[in-house]
Order: structure tokens, then sequence, then C-alpha cells
């Protein structure tokens, strides 16, 4: 898939509703009734910044700028009262098997893909030009990922 490609791909998963991928310790699941696969090759179209608030496991504010909340453009996380309690995270447009999909990432599987996204810098690779893995590692009650360019 070339740049342009890549840019058309991007712009249709921005414009329609993505499906969203869950990791669990046992791999990803994508909520197909598939079993959770625990390494998949990918294309990463985009990702930034986002923040959700869970109350009871259950997201009930979510923003995939880190700046507005979805449901709500008004509302600016700066301003929110609870926005301590929210969950610091980097979002995913991935493109799995030719359907879009979306994946929020916290804390160790964030740090990873920073990581991943720094190294490719260092090689002057831009992450919607290559072919992704990411690879679930069991850490018993949650799934930690990691990344890894596919073709190696």
């Amino acid at each position: 898939m070339n740049r342009q490609q890549t840019e058309i791909l991007r712009d249709i998963i921005h414009r329609m509703m993505a499906r969203y991928m869950t990791v669990r310790p046992h791999g990803i699941d994508l909520g197909s009734g598939r079993k959770p696969i625990r390494a998949l090759n990918c294309r990463v179209l985009n990702y930034a910044a986002a923040r959700t608030l869970y109350r009871q496991r259950r997201p009930v504010c979510r923003s995939l700028d880190g700046v507005k909340a979805l449901k709500d453009s008004k509302k600016c996380c700066q301003d929110c009262l609870e926005r301590k309690q929210c969950t610091s995270q980097v979002h995913l447009d991935i493109v799995f098997e030719n359907c879009p999909y979306r994946l929020l990432i916290a804390y160790t599987s964030a740090k990873n893909f920073l990581l991943y996204t720094a190294k490719l810098a260092e090689e002057k690779l831009e992450i919607q030009t290559i072919d992704t893995k990411i690879v679930v590692v069991n850490r018993g009650s949650w799934g930690e990922l990691r990344f890894l360019r596919a073709d190696l």
C-alpha cells in the first residue's frame, strides 16, 4: 500500500465508525465471535492521545484527542472536574484483514507503542507505510501489547 492509499484509508476510518478491538490476557478480541488472536499483522494508519473515564469498568466519557469529549464537543478535558479519574491512553486506528479497527491502549502497552514509534523514527520510517505485528503477552489479569515490524 502506497502513501496516498494509506491517506485515503485513514480518512475513511476517521469518517466512519471503526470497530473496537479489546485486549484480553489471551489475545485481542475483535468482537466478532472469533477466538482472541494472540498476534496479528496490521497497518497502523493513525495514533493520538486519548482519555477515557470509566465507571464500574464501563466507559462513560471518552476523548480521542485528549482535548474534547466525543459525545459532547463543548466538554473540554482541561476543564472537567472528573479529569483526574480519567485513564490516559493512546488510540490507534488500524486496518486488519481489510477492516478498520480502533484500539485504545494504556500504561505499559502505550509505553511499548511509543518506544516502537521512536525506533521507527530513528530508522526514518513512517508507521503508516509498514506492517506492524502486535503481540499479546499474558500478564494474568490483563494483556500487555508488544509492537514489532512485521517484515523482520
